[in-house]
């Protein structure tokens, strides 16, 4: 199906049942960002702490590399409640009556191999991106130009390999549920293997949202009410179309 089609259809599969979507996506969000909040202030209280004990800025930073650790840890123990919202809207696509309990699938079934699909999603982000975000944050500090070249430089490297490998695993949760016999493992390569001839299909689709993605923010977010469950629908289209084509 053309992208204009799968739009199409996450529109008409949407239809009437915005609002449970809408509470999964908007319940998923306020438990991350309250688990980052504690982890953040806990961790700025600590730093400040050592700091003032100690003076060392050693002692802090390596504060910080703990605290930092402990975020991403968090991270991928979050990112399990993408497998459940991932059978939320695969039961929206497939008529099925979808419930809030879904978005806690992963912490329920299969926990293991969410924890590892998860992790493999996260570390490739950190691995790729972190370095420009730390360079960024250290312009910040220094004010020196000079760091804002190496950020610019190591933010292109980053997503030069960042686009190719995420497009290619993306989808792996979709497959988790597809194929429950399959080890994390081999769910993650047989994602790897499905995208061989779809990453650019995925990647041109993900860039058709960028205009919309560009009114919420003129909307101060609210926009985002509407968009994250018709992207969501829309990758699942894409999903479904994958595995089983018109033709």
């Amino acid at each position: 199906m053309k992208n204009y089609e799968l739009k199409n259809l996450a529109k008409d599969r949407l239809e009437g049942r915005y609002g449970g979507a809408i509470r999964v996506l908007c319940l998923s969000y306020l438990i991350s960002w309250l688990t980052r909040l504690v982890i953040n202030n806990v961790a700025g209280n600590t730093m400040a702490s050592v700091y003032s004990m100690t003076s060392s800025r050693n002692a802090a930073i390596a504060v910080s590399v703990f605290f930092n650790g402990l975020l991403l840890l968090a991270t991928v123990i979050l990112g399990v409640m993408n497998a459940g919202i991932t059978l939320y809207f695969l039961n929206l696509a497939s008529g099925q009556q979808p419930v809030v309990k879904d978005l806690f699938y992963g912490f329920r079934n299969d926990s293991k191999k969410a924890l590892g699909i998860s992790a493999a999603l996260t570390l490739c982000h950190a691995v790729c991106l972190w370095p420009s975000q730390y360079l960024f944050q250290h312009f910040l500090e220094a004010q020196e130009a000079r760091w804002i070249m190496y950020a610019l430089i190591a933010l292109a490297i980053g997503l030069c390999v960042y686009v190719p490998i995420s497009l290619g695993i993306s989808l792996s949760f979709y497959l988790m549920l597809d194929f429950p016999q399959n080890s994390g493992k081999e769910t993650l390569k047989l994602c790897w293997r499905l995208m061989q001839g779809n990453r650019k299909r995925l990647f041109l689709l993900e860039l058709g949202f960028l205009p919309l993605l560009l009114l919420c923010l003129l909307s101060f977010g609210i926009g985002f009410l509407w968009l994250e469950p018709y992207m969501h629908m829309t990758y699942t289209c894409f999903f479904l179309d994958m595995m089983n084509p018109k033709n």
